[in-house]
């Protein structure tokens, strides 16, 4: 079959189920950010987390795990990834183990309520590790599965408009984990909370299997190895745009590292009870739900990149609004700021790898970004952790707002929007 006549039938069959793609991937993000709403990472999974230990620096350490996890194997499978027709029989087999350990975790605080604090804190970092790993690993697949059957132009409304959807359906979860937390003994409650977040990512997972991709055999050839890793640099050095904006990513997820102890904070400054992390968790969802679509058709139309800046800017802001904050009741501001912008900035920084690199390069680049980005994602909760240990919650406030500054700076000044093809990684000879 001439080569024009195979790109016209692949093109027409992304055309012919485009909407079919559009929803089914619509209702996996909605059910796997629904999950999230049960155990939300800086309220409810960061209250359990102090529960299990008195050390900042461990419950800093749990966020850790999850995004180094999800972040650094991803290079792993990049290299096999590229020379696969169809990522999703893959990308289903990993996400099984993507979604089972909350189960183990439930388990545990279900059936063994009176295990010792060390034994269920291990259990708890364990099973995020291996959720967040198999993420990980599936991470390049399932991103180049979504280039593949969501056109460039509707990207930026799909992630936001999934994170609206999740962030709607999140507000009942909050709710009713707030409801659990504030009737249910310890730990009773946070059992169910997992038992709950499993069930929502075990439809997610149904719907993730309805995609209808299409097979397309990739113009790559899977090199040994040892010369693949060898040519990584060559990425970075080929596409310095590409360089310039992971320094930037970098210092922006340092200046994240405020996010995990927010509520430990009205904790301990404020004497709140369990039942105020899923009030925070309502408010910061219902933003969510209320933002995120916006900055997604905003993004589609006037730039990722720019995206990324407003959404930087909102999180500095939210550490500002810490530091200044005289009571509990303040930390919904934080609360509606910190996850407008951490959603919004996974909107614009999804889409805008995709931008970076040609589709058969697409998942070195994406595997590059996330595991070079595991460092500060490993750095940023455990510093923050030890600054609160050593020198209390506002310097650590100061310091997440410095970095969230600087990282602004460098995304403004030192970077450029992407082109929609990107540059392509050194070819195979």
């Amino acid at each position: 079959m001439a080569v024009g006549s195979a790109e016209a039938e692949y093109e027409a069959y992304v055309r012919k189920h485009e909407t079919w793609n559009f929803a089914t991937n619509l209702l996996d993000l909605t059910f796997f950010n629904f999950s999230n709403s049960f155990i939300f990472g800086a309220t409810v999974l960061s209250l359990y987390a102090a529960h299990l230990t008195d050390s900042a620096v461990l419950v800093g350490l749990i966020p850790a795990i999850q995004q180094v996890a999800h972040h650094l194997p991803q290079l792993l499978l990049a290299r096999y990834v590229e020379t696969l027709p169809r990522k999703k029989p893959l990308l289903l087999r990993i996400s099984v183990m993507e979604r089972l350990p909350y189960l183990f975790v439930a388990l545990l605080a279900l059936l063994w309520p009176g295990a010792p604090r060390w034994l269920a804190y291990t259990v708890l970092a364990l099973s995020l590790a291996l959720a967040t790993g198999a993420g990980g690993l599936g991470s390049p697949a399932w991103q180049n599965m979504l280039a593949k059957v969501i056109r460039p132009e509707r990207r930026g409304i799909f992630f936001g408009l999934s994170n609206a959807t999740g962030g709607l359906l999140g507000i009942a979860g909050a709710a009713i984990s707030r409801h659990i937390l504030g009737t249910r003994a310890y730990p009773t409650s946070f059992g169910l909370c997992f038992l709950l977040a499993f069930g929502a990512q075990v439809i997610s997972w149904v719907a993730l299997a309805g995609n209808r991709e299409p097979a397309r055999k990739p113009s790559k050839v899977s090199l040994p190895a040892k010369e693949y890793f060898r040519r990584l640099p060559d990425v970075l050095r080929g596409n310095p745009n590409f360089a310039r904006y992971l320094v930037g990513r970098a210092l922006i997820i340092l200046g994240t590292m405020a996010t995990a102890f927010y509520v430990i904070y009205a904790r301990d400054a404020f004497a709140v009870d369990d039942a105020f992390a899923g009030a925070l968790t309502m408010v910061a969802l219902g933003s969510q739900t209320l933002f995120t679509p916006l900055l997604g058709v905003l993004a589609d139309r006037k730039g990722h990149k720019w995206a990324t800046e407003v959404c930087t800017a909102l999180g500095v802001g939210a550490a500002a609004l810490a530091l200044v904050a005289p009571s509990a009741a303040w930390l919904y501001g934080v609360f509606v700021l910190m996850n407008v912008s951490t959603a919004g900035l996974m909107v614009a920084n999804m889409s805008m790898i995709m931008t970076f690199a040609a589709p058969d390069d697409l998942p070195t680049y994406i595997g590059l970004s996330n595991t070079l980005l595991a460092v500060p994602i490993l750095v940023a909760p455990v510093l923050g952790g030890w600054i609160v240990d050593l020198l209390g919650f506002q310097a650590l406030f100061w310091v997440s707002l410095s970095l969230g500054a600087l990282g602004l700076a460098t995304m403004r000044w030192a970077v450029q929007e992407p082109s929609p093809v990107g540059v392509t990684a050194p070819a195979e000879t």
